[in-house]
């Protein structure tokens, strides 16, 4: 049978700006930013900046546009009482340490283009938002709206669909998805939550620990400071040759090295900060940093009793993101995620009496999402994937990471990342191929015709 290629036709134009605009909207350093945030401003300045480049390139290309508050921009095309919506989002993860290049400077190499926010989720955002772009220049949008949503808080806590589902009361999809994951398509993610650890601490000579960026990545560098005495070099030199030592004023400086990975899937990478508790533990003896070793260190949960398995999701994790030492008191922020065949309830009781005597508070939970492999929307996302790119045998994907789709009814995420390619989202090296953008903007082109199709298929009924 003859392949379809009417979308791929289409979206051939903007290829060029397409990259263009991305180089743009990289440059743009829209990591959260605290010492900028405010009422105006409420994710930094920088994520304000993000979401106006997108709100001025709506406009430009004739999209009915709304700023919320500087939480979201929502872009509009046609009318009528259902919708397709898409979510994507604006902002992005701290850089961390060991570019080759500035990380707000795409590069491209042999096709493959480098830089944070290219592919988590600018690429992917631009990628369909062209895709969208080619429909309304080529009149195949039907009596139903398509409704474009970019949020400015999503690697922080989702709090912008938050304000815009929950405190606007805005209109749940009738079919959506989130361009901010796995292709052919996501059809389950764990249940998330965070919780912070922490104990007064006496630690004779500890000035600080200071180490991570974001709960969800796994912390690439960790620093410590110690006042010097005559064992502690030795004992570093011996048990934990890879830290690097710096000496100054009766103070060493310790940097305990890791590698970095997305918090999903935490055993990817190598955690500093708990290479950095685990000499603490074994020079010190405190009983405190030892039970933190025990509780945190496994990734499954196992040190915490919260180990949990699924046939669809695979096994519960653990990442301590976030480690810091200040007064006399250490705490740790650990993002945690769990599956469909565990409680919530049980795994924090568990959590909490397992850590006795350290104490654990909660910051809320976003539950597990899961949709039925023959659903209406899980099989119009998967025809649109494979008529385009071939792929009959890769199966919608269960996942650990946390997208959009969690924060409204009936959305999933859908794509950009292709089967078989990592794209080092959270990492150092962050990239993704050109040629995957460009098939992007084809695959989500149909995904949304489809979908409209679905959507007036299901009104004659």
């Amino acid at each position: 049978m003859k392949k379809d290629v009417k979308y791929a036709k289409i979206v051939k134009k903007y290829e060029k700006p397409m990259l263009e605009n991305l180089k743009s909207f990289v440059a743009i350093n829209s990591v959260y930013d605290g010492v900028t945030a405010s009422e105006t401003n409420p994710f930094g300045e920088g994520v304000s900046k993000a979401l106006k480049f997108f709100e001025e390139l709506a406009k430009k290309d004739g999209f009915k546009v709304t700023n919320y508050d500087n939480k979201v921009v929502e872009a509009i095309l046609g009318e009528g009482k259902k919708n397709i919506t898409i979510m994507a989002h604006a902002d992005v993860v701290p850089t961390g340490t060991g570019w080759s290049q500035d990380p707000f400077k795409v590069v491209e190499k042999k096709g493959v283009i480098y830089g944070r926010g290219v592919a988590d989720d600018k690429g992917p955002l631009l990628s369909c938002y062209y895709g969208l772009l080619a429909l309304k220049e080529n009149d195949l949008l039907g009596k139903y709206r398509v409704r474009f949503l970019v949020g400015g808080n999503e690697e922080s806590g989702s709090l912008c669909m938050e304000h815009y589902f929950h405190t606007l009361k805005k209109e749940e999809p009738t079919y959506g998805f989130s361009p901010d994951s796995n292709f052919p398509v996501v059809f389950a993610e764990k249940g998330i939550t965070n919780f912070e650890v922490k104990k007064k601490v006496n630690i004779p000579g500890l000035i600080s620990i200071k180490g991570g960026t974001a709960p969800n990545s796994v912390i690439e560098l960790c620093e410590v400071k110690f006042d010097i005495n005559d064992d502690i070099v030795p004992f570093l030199l011996k048990n934990f040759p890879d830290a690097e030592i710096f000496t100054r004023d009766d103070i060493v400086n310790i940097t305990f090295h890791g590698k970095a990975a997305h918090g999903s899937v935490p055993q990817l990478g190598v955690n500093a900060g708990m290479k950095a508790i685990k000499f603490l533990a074994d020079y010190t003896q405190n009983k405190d940093l030892l039970k933190i070793v025990e509780c945190y260190s496994d990734v499954y949960g196992k040190g915490c009793r919260a180990t949990g398995y699924s046939h669809d999701m695979g096994q519960n994790s653990l990442n301590v993101g976030l480690i810091d030492y200040v007064d006399g008191e250490i705490s740790l922020i650990v993002n945690f995620r769990f599956v469909e065949t565990c409680s919530y309830d049980d795994l924090k009781s568990n959590i909490i009496a397992a850590s006795k005597p350290l104490s654990v508070k909660f910051f809320g939970c976003s539950p597990v999402l899961y949709f039925k492999k023959d659903s209406p929307l899980i099989k119009t996302l998967v025809n649109a994937y494979r008529a385009e790119t071939g792929d009959l045998e890769t199966e919608p994907l269960a996942i650990g990471g946390g997208t959009y789709a969690k924060e409204t009814a009936n959305t999933v995420a859908f794509g950009l990342e292709f089967p078989g390619w990592d794209s080092k989202m959270h990492s150092v090296g962050e990239q993704i191929k050109i040629d995957a953008l460009n098939q992007g903007m084809a695959i989500y082109a149909r995904a949304i015709h489809s979908l409209g199709q679905l959507i007036e298929d299901e009104d004659k009924i």
